[in-house]
């Protein structure tokens, strides 16, 4: 009977290692923008140039294993998939025809960000456009427009991987009336018994490294409403990585994979977290670690990990703030060197558990 309970005993402690070695990975990507401004189309070294000639599978080629070897990831989608022509009057106005949307097919993404300042680009109907090119692919997809107005667009995502619903929530430009309605949608998600809520928002300076001021006071806010990450985009360059409660707060992912944005930093980035999930598969935030990548221009367009230890390290270092904003955790400077964080509880630190 003794040796019973003590195999017994190992059993069980067996078991409990495996539940507590189980793990969910979540990666964050930047714009992505697989199109042009209509001046460009069918010009050589375009983006639909280069889908022509090398095929729907080239963008994310060079970053695949590492996407398709993670658990979910979400990327921001700047461009209009249409075949109008009506644009706004302004600069920069980003399209390809709806066909090209299946270039997600073929990146190991499993959600896509449309709340964005070029999503109305080719006005309303070209958005809807977007939408049901991604629809038509089966491309998950999420974004909220003109919330409240009779003519909104707003869709939550709620995805499921390894027995962990995600949720999540965007909003474009947010501003301070914003903040009601984002956490009536948090609030929605977690009533449909969401683990996780990402919320992302399309905001900053554009080509800038450093947030503005505002930003630390809204993050906060939003993760004090119930939000379990920050996802930022819309600078076009990599910005500083903080964290508020624990709660991991991306300011800006940058570009990954743009058609029209080739004169700015191109370092870039996969951004992961990895969670640990307990017996009831419920989360909890256990590492922050990143790919090192840079974009490349016209004629590849593909995101290049980075194999030197000194690029690494120089990209790795835009993410460390070296000055205090109250309330928030900057990641340490052994990070540059590392490439990951653990979390313990609120602490950050750059060894591993035991």
């Amino acid at each position: 009977m003794k040796r019973l309970l003590i195999s017994l005993s190992v059993l069980l402690l067996l078991a409990s290692a495996s539940l507590a070695e189980e793990t969910l990975t979540l990666s964050f990507l930047g714009d992505c923008s697989m199109g042009e401004m209509p001046a460009q189309k069918g010009k050589e070294g375009s983006y639909t140039w280069v889908l022509d000639e090398k095929g729907f599978d080239w963008p994310f080629s060079l970053v695949k294993e590492w996407l398709a070897n993670d658990d979910f990831t979400f990327a921001n989608n700047e461009v209009v998939y249409s075949t109008r022509t009506r644009h706004q009057d302004k600069k920069t106005n980003l399209i390809a025809a709806p066909e090209y949307a299946q270039v997600y097919l073929h990146s190991g993404i499993d959600a896509v960000n449309t709340a964005n300042n070029h999503a109305l680009d080719f006005y309303m109907e070209g958005y809807d456009d977007t939408l049901a090119a991604l629809d038509s692919f089966g491309i998950p997809h999420f974004g909220t427009l003109y919330p409240g107005t009779g003519r909104e667009r707003d869709t939550l995502g709620v995805y499921e991987a390894k027995g962990v619903k995600i949720g999540a929530v965007a909003f474009s430009y947010p501003q301070d009336t914003d903040l009601k309605k984002i956490q009536a949608r948090i609030d929605r998600l977690r009533g449909e018994g969401c683990h996780l809520v990402i919320v992302s928002l399309h905001w900053g300076r554009e080509v800038t490294f450093v947030p503005q001021s505002w930003q630390y006071t809204y993050a906060r806010k939003v993760i004090d409403m119930g939000a379990d990450v920050i996802w930022g985009h819309h600078p076009h360059v990599l910005q500083i990585v903080q964290f508020y409660k624990g709660k991991p707060i991306f300011y800006s992912t940058g570009n990954f994979t743009f058609g029209s944005m080739s004169d700015v930093d191109k370092n870039t980035g996969i951004f992961q977290l990895t969670y640990a999930l307990n017996e009831a598969n419920v989360p909890s935030l256990y590492s922050f670690s990143v790919v090192p990548c840079v974009t490349q221009g016209k004629g590849d367009f593909r995101p290049l990990p980075l194999t030197e230890e000194a690029d690494m390290q120089a990209m790795r270092e835009k993410l460390v703030y070296k000055k205090t904003v109250k309330h928030m955790t900057n990641l340490p400077q052994e990070f540059i060197s590392t490439g990951i964080v653990y979390l313990d509880g609120e602490t950050l630190t750059t060894e591993k558990p035991q």
